[in-house]
């Protein structure tokens, strides 16, 4: 895997992710963490249930140590509320809605790592 800056792969993720208005400021390191969290949970849910991806949990889990290290924050805990998340998710819309966004959401984060892989 070939080594990216960090600023730059941040940037970069910043730029793509759809959560944030294009009006809005750049990204919290938190809010960051906390999409590399997500897209793990969910890549990981998406590689249990034989989706193909190019990009698995262990490279957003590479993203999250690599923020953990820059910010200080705590991946872990970010890897915890994502899962809450969606665990609440699959409560409320139902396990099979909520699994199909999930391989959905895997997909769309597989394209955000290939910006920041790029």
């Amino acid at each position: 895997m070939r080594s990216i800056s960090l600023a730059v792969g941040v940037a970069i993720v910043a730029i793509a992710t759809p959560i944030v208005p294009i009006s809005a400021k750049d990204p919290s390191p938190q809010k960051l963490m906390d999409m590399a969290a997500g897209c793990a949970y969910v890549v990981s849910i998406a590689e249990g249930n034989n989706v193909k991806l190019r990009y698995g949990s262990a490279d957003w889990m590479n993203v999250i140590r690599q923020l953990e290290r820059v910010t200080g924050l705590d991946g872990e805990q970010s890897l915890k509320l994502a899962k809450a998340k969606y665990n609440k998710r699959a409560r409320v819309m139902g396990a099979d809605e909520a699994l199909s966004h999930m391989k959905s959401r895997s997909k769309d984060c597989d394209r955000e790592m290939a910006v920041i892989q790029s």
